[in-house]
């Protein structure tokens, strides 16, 4: 699991990645150099995340190196602490502490120890800044006399105590520093009180301050608390104030490209690239802070071993970064994925429109809408102003782009959408492609995978192998292709059909995309010619006829001109061989009813013709001996029957329909000629008087007829 990066401060000079050593050093050197101080205040002034906490320990870490005997250094931890009344107290006991650690009996009468009176001390704050300083406003303020017996029990006045005390540590040769971290994590009022101890009650010779805050923050505080004094209120504290450097653009990138390194892995070398433009462009921007680049690492390195290697890279690195700063950007996109991914299709908005990046926009700051313009282009080319080919978007599916859909959703599930399969069982299969019982293996596995959409994992699969077509080894394609066509009409599901009115694909289908991406411009006609034919001796009889047909089907002439060859399946003396192997397997499937069972069984009745010179005669002796079947009509009633899909365009006036609907198409007519079409109305017909069969068979038939019926009539 990868490491969780830590916010903690860094603590040695070895861990600055942002160039804040000579800082650091620097003001230590000038700590070391003050003489005399009496209250003396620093301020290390710092924007949130710019580390401000690491130069505090890298100042300490110098102190240490520098190794000056007469200074003390302690802290105080005020963020520890909630309420005025226990900063007060907290703070006057670490200033005895830190004094009596030092000077012992010097001081044990004049500060005595707070920890027994805590709970005595009653609400402090006032009281202590007030008779510390001598205010003549302490006789007016609630619980002075409580604070006075509980702090002082032994009757000296305060002013009296505060002299003793000045007076001995004026005659001290030690300087003592109390370094006070983290003021901007306090509430206005408990930051505002810091600073009115250290103004009063801290005002002691040889004490000095290191008050650690943003002063944007601290300014805001002290406007909201005294809008009349704006920033004098702190000048009157603060004797020197020093700006922390901010860190180098160029350092913040190189530390956050490093996080990604380990984390993710490099790039591909094809991929660098397109990854630093979206570094530089999306990335960049946010991250203007360490604690930026330590938020980024935390992130990735829980998000990215969810989805690692199964994800572009870039792609990622720039939603991750829309998660963390741009939430209403990347909650847009993700509710947006039918209108960003893919390519650029009718009914777009023009792409000169600007307005189309409103949608996404609307609720980004508007100094960073530029930024959010960029990441949206860099991410979903749709969204540019040029068009991109098929070719583009089989590179953007093999890169697992969030810009194709069906990898969309891991970006947004930390977990591999079902509309995909892992990267690395894509990569183990391509490894395994000539190990016949390992493809089939894996590819029966995924036909009985079912995904949220009712279909297998079979058509991902194929799609998955055709975009990685290339990376299978030549050697092991012809395994590859027997292993598939042996199991073709096994993994060949009537449920992973596409469906709708725009429904082109099928296992089929897909087939055939493989085959084309495997052995185009890979392979001669002759060695595919060769493979083929070796591969096609195993194969299942639906893959078999529809591949021979496809074959014969490239050498008919069309518009008078016949297609190259180069460009086919096999070569054309190939064809007689090929139609011959075909004829055989449907022969024999017909011999032991095999065939009556195959799903494409009309559809391989048309092709025996086919082959035989579209002679049908040998195809209706077998039909003609099936008429006489109950349960073989009704499989051939099955078998003529398809649905279609259509969308209503409504009547006058009548909105149009949004959605396709089925209707359901009989493919026989009289002039059907692979079997008796009068002896098969008139067979299916006895069923509707006989009543042999059972109701759901007799409303096949019934509806096969009705619908044959009203075909004819509309045919007449």
């Amino acid at each position: 699991m990868t490491d969780y990066y830590n916010d903690s401060p860094i603590e040695d000079f070895e861990d600055d990645c942002y160039g804040i050593t000579p800082f650091a050093k620097a003001l230590a050197k000038s700590l070391v150099n003050i003489n005399k101080p009496i209250g003396t205040t620093i301020a290390l002034n710092g924007a949130w995340g710019f580390g401000k906490s690491s130069a505090v320990n890298l100042i300490r870490k110098e102190l240490n190196n520098i190794g000056d005997e007469k200074l003390v250094v302690s802290d105080f931890k005020c963020w520890w602490y909630r309420g005025e009344e226990a900063l007060a107290l907290a703070f006057l006991q670490e200033l005895h502490s830190t004094l009596r650690d030092k000077l012992g009996d010097k001081v044990k009468d004049l500060v005595p120890s707070l920890a027994q009176r805590l709970l005595q001390a009653g609400p402090v704050i006032g009281t202590a800044v007030s008779l510390a300083s001598g205010s003549p406003l302490a006789a007016l303020i609630p619980g002075a006399s409580k604070f006075m017996s509980a702090f002082f029990p032994d009757g000296n006045s305060v002013e009296k105590t505060f002299k003793k005390l000045s007076k001995v540590l004026e005659a001290e040769d030690r300087r003592f520093l109390i370094i006070i971290d983290d003021i901007d994590r306090l509430n206005p009022e408990e930051a505002i009180s810091v600073f009115r101890l250290v103004k009063s009650v801290g005002q002691l010779p040889n004490v000095m301050y290191l008050l650690v805050f943003d002063r944007l923050l601290a300014d805001k505080a002290v406007e909201a608390r005294y809008p009349s004094e704006g920033p004098h209120f702190l000048e009157k504290i603060i004797q020197a104030g020093f700006e922390l450097p901010a860190p180098m653009q160029t350092d913040l990138n190189n530390a956050t490209l490093s996080s990604l390194q380990r984390i993710c892995g490099s790039p591909d070398q094809h991929q660098i690239r397109r990854t630093m433009n979206v570094f530089y462009d999306v990335v960049a921007p946010y991250i203007t802070s360490p604690r930026h680049v330590t938020r980024f690492q935390n992130a990735i390195s829980v998000t990215w071993p969810a989805i690692a290697n199964e994800v572009s890279l870039a792609d990622f690195i720039a939603l991750e970064t829309l998660r963390l700063y741009e939430p209403t950007l990347f909650r847009a996109i993700r509710a947006e994925r039918a209108s960003v991914c893919g390519t650029r299709r009718q009914g777009d908005p023009d792409q000169r429109d600007e307005r189309r990046f409103d949608s996404f926009l609307q609720e980004v700051p508007e100094t960073r809408r530029e930024v959010g313009k960029r990441a949206l282009l860099r991410l979903f080319p749709r969204l540019e102003s040029m068009g991109y080919g098929d070719g583009f978007q089989r590179q953007w599916d093999a890169e697992r782009r969030v810009c194709i859909e069906c990898h969309f959703d891991t970006y947004f599930r930390l977990s591999l959408s079902d509309e995909t399969i892992s990267l690395e069982s894509i990569k183990t299969l391509i490894a395994r492609s000539n190990e016949r019982e390992f493809v089939q293996a894996t590819m029966r596995k995924a036909a009985q995978t079912e995904r949220r959409n009712g279909t297998s994992l079979i058509p991902v699969y194929l799609d998955e192998l055709t975009t990685h077509a290339l990376s299978v080894k030549k050697e092991d394609v012809s395994t590859l292709l027997a292993s598939l066509f042996e199991i073709h009409d096994e993994i060949d599901l009537e449920k992973d059909e596409d469906r709708g009115f725009m429904a082109i694909a099928n296992t089929t289908f897909r087939f055939h995309w493989l085959i084309r991406r495997l052995t185009d411009d890979r392979f001669t006609i002759a060695e595919r010619s060769e493979m083929y034919m070796n591969a096609l001796t195993s194969a299942s009889i639906g893959w078999l006829v529809d591949f021979v047909s496809s074959a014969r089907s490239q050498y008919r002439e069309r518009d008078g001109s016949q297609r190259n060859e180069e460009d086919c399946l096999v070569s054309q003396d190939l064809l007689p061989n090929l139609s011959m192997h075909a004829l055989r397997a449907i022969r024999s499937a017909a011999a032991d009813r095999s065939l009556l069972l195959h799903r494409d069984l009309v559809y391989i009745l048309y092709r025996w013709r086919d082959f035989l010179d579209n002679d049908p005669s040998e195809v209706r002796r077998w039909t003609d001996s099936l008429l006489s079947d109950p349960e073989a009509l009704v499989i051939l009633a099955r078998g003529f029957t398809s649905q279609s899909w259509s969308m209503g365009m409504g009547g006058f006036g009548a909105l149009e329909d949004r959605v396709s609907t089925p209707t359901t198409i009989v493919q026989i007519s009289d002039k059907t000629n692979i079997l008796d079409v009068e002896a098969f109305r008139k067979a299916l017909e006895r069923f509707g008087t006989e009543r042999t069969v059972d109701r759901d068979t007799l409303i096949t038939v019934e509806d096969f007829l009705d619908n044959w019926n009203r075909k004819s009539t509309n045919e007449d």
